[in-house]
């Protein structure tokens, strides 16, 4: 391993002020259950590491004004723990279960599975579903980016130099919206998603007044289903509606083949989990 400078700030302030001088090549570590083993391989080669674990105040779960507002450094367990998440957002609580094995959800980040931008981001599917928005800070500002738009390819984001992380939020979704989420992975813990699909139906009855689709591992990033969608909304859903859905999402997924799964067997694969999802939440045999 390259020898580089270490630091632990206790302080979001002084991991900014850490990596807001110029030209200064530095690495972020939450969890670490990702960048450890990238600088162990020389993947990366940072003059600085700043690790990110002592800031106490990027570790919360705040349910304030009908949102729902989760610190960067929350790990996946808190999430798992949570009786927030657990009621209000079980698309969420769904898929941080089936997240990797207890030790490493212990260790793993919400914020840290995020930045590293796999496009099989077990948490990056239901908070796309959810609609949720990231704060990211500098020295200097904040601002506030939409989950769709956070990944902007193959493990990359709009993360600009100087700039971290801070929060997750989203609204609490109506009661009577449906939380559809299921994993598609070779063996049942530690696996990295062949594929992942996770719903968010608002019916009036039996017509769709609203809703999110949003897939992993069948694209560079996670993606939302938006033509899939709009199949749905302002209509009566059944059986037919249902297939033409999963046919549309099919269409909206640009999988590769890799050791995990081919190409064509991820979009068959997506087409079946989204019919699936959709006739167990509506109580129709698919």
């Amino acid at each position: 391993m390259q020898s580089f400078e270490y630091l632990s700030p206790k302080s979001l302030k002084a991991a900014l002020d850490a990596i807001g001088k110029k030209g200064l090549r530095y690495k972020l570590v939450a969890g670490g259950t990702n960048v450890i083993p990238d600088l162990r391989e020389g993947t990366n080669r940072p003059g600085l590491v700043v690790d990110l674990g002592r800031i106490k105040t990027l570790n919360y779960i705040k349910d304030k004004n009908g949102k729902i507002s989760i610190g960067s450094l929350t790990t996946i367990a808190d999430i798992i723990r949570s009786p927030i998440i657990k009621k209000h957002a079980p698309v969420l609580w769904n898929a941080a279960s089936k997240f990797a094995g207890p030790v490493v959800r212990n260790r793993a980040t919400i914020g840290g599975n995020l930045v590293d931008g796999s496009p099989a981001a077990d948490s990056a599917v239901p908070l796309m579903a959810l609609k949720a928005r990231l704060k990211i800070r500098n020295q200097k500002a904040q601002r506030t980016v939409p989950m769709e738009r956070f990944f902007t390819g193959y493990r990359k984001n709009v993360l600009r130099r100087g700039e971290i992380l801070t929060e997750v939020v989203f609204s609490k979704p109506p009661r009577r919206v449906k939380q559809l989420y299921h994993k598609l992975g070779r063996r049942n813990a530690m696996a990295i998603s062949v594929a992942s699909v996770a719903i968010m139906l608002d019916m009036k009855r039996k017509t769709c007044v609203d809703a999110t689709i949003a897939m992993g591992a069948l694209a560079p990033t996670p993606i939302r289903a938006n033509r899939a969608e709009k199949t749905l909304i302002g209509k009566k859903v059944d059986i037919g509606l249902i297939r033409k859905c999963g046919e549309a999402a099919a269409k909206s997924a640009r999988p590769i083949g890799d050791i995990r799964a081919s190409a064509e067997y991820r979009r068959t694969v997506c087409e079946v989990l989204v019919n699936r999802l959709m006739c167990e939440g509506l109580g129709l045999e698919n």
